[in-house]
């Protein structure tokens, strides 16, 4: 290959490992206006967390977890018990659980081979769909991320219908709570045994950890592409009563390579499929592909500046 067709290959490549149209929320108003306290307080309000589900068995609520395509849904392996409930479905579409909603059996559940109860080391599972998703508005997959770097996220935001103790949910609506992912050297001053790939995170002023989900997502955004990433998984937390209160999150870009891996075993790889009918979904939605073209335009610039001091 001469130095022309090396630089087209790198661009093809680097084209392909970014995002497409994920992470986005066509039907919600603003980037910024998620930081703000709205009249319904700490609730989501629909359309700002479309990735978000629902994991039920018998109708009942048990855990949260993300859409990151059509047929697959990323949550915890500790929301299921020795025996995985035979009625599992997943809700999605929507953010208050007492109206209708769309619902999906499973055909498959995977929970991480070394997954330890204990611990929570590899506390990861995957829900293979019986269906694929319609894609809409208020039903989009969330990005994952691309760099383990906890500096280089922004705005992140955990969600949950929340459940007490014993297990009974707080409400019918999302909650919502701002967090401020901490880097691992510190987060083992204070939790000496946290196992290797996990994260911490701490609650903002105004949010209460307490009533995020199980297995559900830690999202947060990439300068200001408006897109949105899962950082990481609900596994743990501290309790509720320490200040500060930490959650302990599963790190999801350690498990990318689990994540392809397994889905391509079961012959239906994971891919952003079906995001094509979104192309005219809103003007937000043009507003963050015209700042993806900005940054693919200058990465290019970049590679191809190299490419000219090689010759």
């Amino acid at each position: 290959l001469n130095i022309f067709d090396t630089i087209l290959l790198i661009w093809h490549c680097l084209k392909f490992t970014l995002p497409q149209n994920c992470g986005l929320r066509p039907s919600y108003e603003s980037f910024l206006k998620t930081g703000k306290m709205t009249a319904a307080g700490r609730y989501a309000s629909t359309g700002e967390f479309p990735w978000h589900v629902s994991i039920q068995s018998n109708g009942r609520h048990i855990c949260g977890g993300t859409m990151i395509s059509a047929l697959w849904i990323l949550t915890a392996a500790h929301c299921f018990a020795e025996e995985v409930p035979p009625d599992l479905t997943v809700v999605v579409g929507g953010i208050d659980l007492s109206l209708p909603l769309e619902e999906h059996k499973l055909e498959s559940l995977i929970i991480h081979g070394n997954f330890d109860r204990m611990s929570m080391e590899n506390d990861i599972a995957l829900i293979l769909l019986s269906s694929p998703i319609e894609f809409s508005n208020q039903k989009i997959p969330i990005c994952l991320p691309f760099i383990q770097d906890v500096n280089t996220w922004q705005h992140c935001w955990v969600t949950g219908w929340g459940t007490t103790h014993a297990g009974e949910m707080l409400s019918r609506d999302v909650f919502k709570a701002r967090m401020k992912p901490i880097s691992r050297e510190q987060c083992l001053k204070r939790i000496p045994q946290l196992e290797e790939n996990m994260l911490c995170a701490d609650l903002e002023k105004g949010g209460d950890a307490c009533q995020v989900d199980s297995g559900g997502p830690l999202v947060c955004s990439y300068w200001n592409t408006m897109r949105w990433f899962q950082v990481g998984i609900v596994s743990w937390g501290q309790d509720c009563a320490e200040k500060p209160n930490h959650e302990i999150f599963l790190s999801v870009y350690s498990y990318r390579g689990w994540i392809e891996t397994e889905t391509a075993l079961m012959w239906k790889p994971f891919f952003l499929e079906g995001m094509d009918k979104l192309a005219n979904a809103a003007v937000v939605l043009s507003r963050a592909e015209t700042q993806m073209v900005f940054l693919e335009y200058y990465l290019l610039l970049f590679i191809s500046l190299i490419g000219i001091r090689l010759l």
